[in-house]
């Protein structure tokens, strides 16, 4: 998980931030005290505090950039109604700090339980926990998500993000290196996605690595973060999530019937984490990432992390 030490964040101390968001917040009439490290987290900025009872997490943007609409209202009704289901922690509130950009913010409930650094760690139960809470997920209809009717498609939107972006043109050279080695291999992604042709349809987290999956003592499987959720298909959180290990099997977790097809979507799973990385890569060096998300170790640690994917891309497609 990353973590860091937080000395401001968009503009505020943290001391500043506390005050801030005691006046800015309707659920708290008690002093707001925040933690001096992070939570960890490359979509957000996640902060853990306390006030008035209530242990929470504080998700605030990547970006610096002016919101005209709140990007946490989604992630809040999604909140709702997983929480209902005991899929996911509750959320509090979401809003706008009044402060000069009002920067949107979402406060959500801190979930106490376990992460495990390698699925390998879980044992039989909370497999079995983990795919009741997949199970669940999977056949509920949100509204306001994305839908994607095929893995091309999905594929084609990650990567749109990319080519649309408007610092492209003004890429570093190590971000140009990349994204020629990524391009070089896109065609072989696009025919493989291609000769699967379909999925289900219906919904996946979009984002399901180790780090977002928490194993409660009551034997409930919380997930963390649905920024990415979408309908596409299911299974697709299977492929993310063994990938991320880089594991052949979890026969718990997928059936003897699923395993060829979610075998058959890891290069899809490497393509949204190459694209994403590029894509944060180059709002990077746009200056739109707040400083916290925005150092030379993080710039060197997603570049690396981009070059191992890129190997293991090619060589599931060699």
């Amino acid at each position: 998980m990353l973590e860091y030490p937080i000395k401001s964040v968009h503009g505020h101390t943290l001391s500043e931030l506390e005050d801030i968001l005691e006046d800015s917040c309707d659920s708290f009439d008690d002093i707001v005290v925040l933690e001096s490290t992070s939570q960890g987290g490359w979509s957000n900025i996640n902060i853990r505090g306390s006030a008035s009872g209530l242990d929470f997490i504080l998700k605030l943007p990547w970006s610096t950039e002016k919101y005209l609409s709140n990007p946490y209202e989604r992630l809040y009704k999604l909140g709702l109604q997983f929480a209902r289901l005991n899929i996911a922690s509750h959320p509090i509130e979401v809003g706008r700090l009044d402060d000069s950009c009002g920067t949107p913010f979402f406060l959500i409930e801190y979930v106490d339980g376990t992460t495990r650094s390698t699925l390998t760690d879980a044992n039989e139960d909370e497999i079995h926990s983990l795919k009741e809470s997949l199970r669940i997920l999977k056949e509920q209809k949100p509204s306001g998500i994305p839908k994607y009717e095929s893995p091309s498609d999905y594929l084609l939107a990650n990567h749109e993000q990319v080519d649309n972006h408007p610092w492209l043109r003004r890429a570093s050279d190590e971000a140009i290196l990349l994204l020629d080695k990524y391009n070089s291999l896109f065609p072989k992604v696009e025919s493989a996605m291609d000769i699967i042709g379909y999925w289900s349809g219906d919904v996946m987290h979009g984002d399901l690595w180790i780090p977002n999956i928490v194993f409660r003592k009551s034997s409930e499987v919380l997930l963390l973060d649905f920024d990415a959720c979408a309908y596409g298909d299911s299974r697709y959180d299977l492929t993310r999530l063994i990938e991320g290990d880089e594991l052949d099997d979890v026969p718990m977790l997928i059936p003897d019937e699923d395993l060829n097809f979610v075998n058959s979507l890891r290069p899809l799973v490497l393509s949204y984490v190459i694209d994403w990385s590029i894509n944060r890569l180059l709002s990077m060096e746009s200056g739109i990432v707040e400083s916290n998300l925005n150092t030379i170790e993080l710039r060197q640690a997603i570049i690396g992390h981009t070059k191992e994917k890129i190997a293991r891309l090619t060589t599931l497609l060699h």
